[in-house]
């Protein structure tokens, strides 16, 4: 479903792709602006804009992205131009490289992260498809 929202229920000012709660999705995301998702995706998420994973998500993907926000669960790599941020509600499970991180307390991260200047994210060492197993929480 695409839309334009000015402010939707979950803070997110400008969200062009909206996948809710309650939505379950298996395949690959290419946009070209932001992305929010707070149901379940099984697949890989490539955007220009910003990804948003929702308090409700259930995510096993890899995402590439300008900025990645999770307040959900992710399992998989982060590419981020940007930031990375993972906020106290926030599980990520994989590897971040980005060119900025920050994790809320209370905030999950099991994995590792690459800080790399913004310059140098197009030629990552980050495999585009691997999508790595949890390592040890499962929902």
């Amino acid at each position: 479903m695409a839309r334009r929202s000015h402010d939707d229920a979950l803070g997110v000012v400008g969200a062009e792709t909206v996948i809710g709660a309650g939505v379950s999705v298996k395949g690959d995301i290419t946009s070209e602006s932001d992305v929010l998702i707070d149901g379940m995706l099984e697949g890989i998420i490539t955007t220009n804009g910003d990804v948003t994973i929702g308090i409700n998500a259930t995510i096993k993907a890899n995402v590439t992205a300008g900025n990645v926000i999770v307040t959900g669960r992710l399992v998989g790599n982060i590419v981020a131009s940007g930031e990375a941020n993972i906020r106290e509600t926030g599980q990520v499970e994989g590897d971040i490289t980005s060119a900025g991180l920050a994790i809320t307390s209370g905030g999950v991260f099991v994995g590792r992260s690459f800080m790399q200047p913004l310059t140098s994210l197009n030629n990552t060492h980050v495999k585009p498809n691997e999508v790595h197993e949890p390592r040890t929480r499962k929902l």
